[in-house]
């Protein structure tokens, strides 16, 4: 199942911090945004099953790309072998 790196937006600080308590979201550090009348954002890492948990239970869900795609074309263009060995 594909994760992807998600914006997710609530009101106020007790379900933001929920995300980790109650929904154990991998929330990614030092993204926390805070957007005025008790609005807040962070970025995190979720499936689909808990992007659709997330929306059922009321937060703002923006999906961005999934970060398993991205990793595998990262990968690519990492060279093969030891380039400090010498022959």
């Amino acid at each position: 199942m594909p994760r992807y790196r998600v914006t997710i937006s609530g009101q106020g600080y007790e379900p933001m911090a929920d995300l980790v308590r109650v929904h154990q979201v991998n929330v990614l550090h030092q993204t926390s945004r805070h957007r005025g009348q008790q609005r807040y954002t962070v970025d995190a890492i979720a499936d689909d099953g808990a992007i659709q948990k997330l929306i059922q239970a009321g937060y703002a869900v923006e999906r961005h790309e999934d970060v398993d795609e991205v990793g595998r074309q990262r990968q690519q263009e990492v060279g093969q072998g030891n380039r400090y060995a010498t022959s």
